[in-house]
């Protein structure tokens, strides 16, 4: 399981483009191999908005917790930055030739957008499998409505857009409200 952490996270993290809400496709993709649900993936989610720091680093320290204990979380850390220490000294070195290469530039705007369309994936993802229960569109004269996830959603969406309350808030107050639903 450790070799497999390995193989997972220097994958994401020498491809993961687009910073760490990009990333989030390919680490759903890669721990879904691994038998990530997608509940899992949700708690990696609000996990991500209340613990400071990258998350790309947040989320393969949870990752590799499931899967190998602690053991798994310091190797998924440890190997998902890696990538960063060894490019990142590379590219300062060549930076002057890399900022006037229109082709390297113009490359980078395509990457940006195909990052807003992961993180974009990663949100369909997620409303399918916990706002209606499917996996796919094509299951979806079998989607059960959850009624209740869709209505803190919106009422979220309406105290951040409007009254411009803080998401970490908002964050804390929907799982308080979803513990003392299914909970109490």
């Amino acid at each position: 399981m450790i070799l497999k952490l390995i193989l997972m996270f220097l994958k994401v993290g020498f491809l993961g483009f687009g910073g760490g809400y990009a990333m989030l496709t390919l680490i759903y993709a890669e721990g879904s191999k691994l038998g990530l649900t997608i509940d899992q993936f949700a708690d990696l989610n609000v996990l991500d908005v209340l613990i400071p720091g990258p998350i790309a680093i947040n989320s393969a320290t949870y990752v590799g917790y499931l899967f190998a204990g602690l053991l798994g979380s310091v190797v998924a850390t440890i190997t998902v930055s890696t990538p960063s220490f060894v490019l990142i000294p590379t590219m300062i070195r060549f930076e002057d030739k890399i900022k006037e290469n229109r082709y390297l530039n113009e490359t980078l705007q395509s990457v940006k957008a195909a990052a807003v369309g992961l993180i974009g994936g990663v949100g369909v993802i997620m409303v399918l499998e916990n706002a209606f229960g499917i996996s796919n569109l094509k299951e979806i004269f079998d989607a059960k409505i959850n009624i209740f996830l869709i209505i803190i959603t919106i009422v979220g969406w309406i105290l951040h857009d409007k009254y411009k309350i803080n998401p970490i808030l908002l964050t804390i107050g929907a799982g308080i409200i979803g513990y003392i639903t299914f909970y109490i």
